[in-house]
């Protein structure tokens, strides 16, 4: 997989060859599918079809059918790949025993999470209304970001819905997205600029 990390090729792959040759080439077959759909989404295509999965793949249609019951079933294989590759780094201690420089360095250890894997949630996302699965696997996302943002509020504040909203979406993937994308600002500028408007927010909260 040129266009991605060792790390992602590493959680595609698994723990290497089977010692089965049968289900390694199944093994095989099934990783090259999930590594076509990647890349394409990579080159732009944010909804690739079965038949350029399979072209790109080096596999014939019907071997991407007998792998997947259904492209969404190849989308949710992919967001578990991307979780179980970038978990490990969005979930390490925080540097600071501060819940407030613990909130400013979620921004930066989300931003470079996202710079890495944004083709492929922004594809998921458009999906999602075509897909109950799909959008079942968003919304669970959503709930493991609000919580881990929630493990490091104050009591008072979490208690604050307005002030704890202002947090989620100072910290969100869409306001990323809005600074990173629509305003083509550089990641690190972006990272500059939503850290400025989460100390915004907690410079109005007492201790």
């Amino acid at each position: 997989m040129t266009k991605q990390s060792a790390l992602l090729s590493k959680a595609i792959d698994g723990d290497g060859p089977h010692p089965d040759g049968r289900r390694e080439r199944s093994r095989n077959s099934r990783s090259r599918i999930i590594k076509a759909m990647m890349d394409l989404i990579v080159e732009g295509d944010i909804n690739p079809s079965a038949a350029k999965v399979a072209e790109k793949a080096g596999v014939g249609l019907r071997s991407v059918f007998r792998h997947f019951d259904d492209k969404e079933s190849i989308y949710s294989e992919m967001n578990t790949i991307l979780w179980d590759a970038y978990s490990p780094e969005l979930n390490r201690p925080f540097s600071s025993n501060d819940w407030r420089e613990q909130l400013l360095e979620l921004i930066e250890r989300r931003a470079g999470v996202w710079e890495k894997t944004a083709p492929f949630r922004l594809s998921t996302s458009i999906q999602r209304f075509r897909s109950p699965t799909l959008m079942e696997n968003y919304r669970r996302l959503l709930e493991t970001e609000r919580k881990a943002r929630d493990r490091l509020l104050p009591e008072h504040v979490k208690n604050d819905s307005n002030r704890a909203r202002a947090i989620l979406l100072s910290t969100s993937f869409d306001t990323w997205r809005l600074f990173r994308h629509d305003e083509e600002l550089s990641n690190k500028k972006t990272i500059e600029v939503m850290r400025q408007l989460l100390r915004d927010i907690l410079d109005q909260i007492e201790d």
